[in-house]
C-alpha cells in the first residue's frame, strides 16, 4: 500500500529490536525463550514475504512439467491456490502409481527435493546450509 517502509522492513525493524535490545535484557529463562521464538517467527515471515512469489512460480512450473501441463500464467494470490490444486493432482497420480519408476520417479524426487529446500530456505536457512554442506 505504501512505498516505505515496506512490510518486510517493518518486520525486520521489530525483529532487530527484539534481538538487540529486548532479548539481552531478559533474565527469566522462560520469557527469554518465548521472546527468541517470537523473533524467529518474525524472521520466518520476513523470508516468506520476500521469497514466496518466486518459490510459488517455480513450484508451479515444476508441477506443470511433472503433470504434463502447460505452464500457468496465473499470478498473485491465485497462484497459491493453483499450486495447491496442482499438488493435489500430483498426489492423486502418485497414488495411482504414475511415478513408481523410471524418469517419472526421478523427476518427482527432483521436484520434492527442490520443494523441501525452498521451504527450508524460509523456515530454517541455517539448517538448510548445514544440510547442503553435508550432501
Amino acid at each position: 500500500m505504501y512505498d516505505y517502509p515496506t512490510a518486510i522492513e517493518l518486520l525486520a525493524a521489530a525483529r532487530t529490536h527484539m534481538e538487540q535490545s529486548v532479548i539481552p535484557a531478559l533474565k527469566e529463562p522462560r520469557l527469554r525463550y518465548q521472546t527468541l521464538v517470537a523473533a524467529n517467527v518474525l524472521a520466518i515471515i520476513e523470508r516468506e514475504l520476500a521469497t514466496s512469489d518466486a518459490y510459488l512460480v517455480t513450484a508451479s512450473q515444476r508441477l506443470a512439467a511433472l503433470l504434463d501441463q502447460e505452464p500457468s500464467s496465473v499470478t498473485g494470490p491465485s497462484l497459491q491456490a493453483e499450486v495447491a490444486e496442482q499438488t493435489q493432482h500430483l498426489c492423486d497420480q502418485i497414488r495411482a502409481g504414475a511415478y513408481d519408476e523410471g524418469a517419472n520417479r526421478a523427476a518427482l524426487f527432483t521436484h520434492l527435493r527442490q520443494t523441501a529446500e525452498d521451504e527450508l530456505h524460509v523456515a530454517n536457512p541455517v539448517y538448510l546450509g548445514r544440510f547442503q554442506k553435508t550432501s
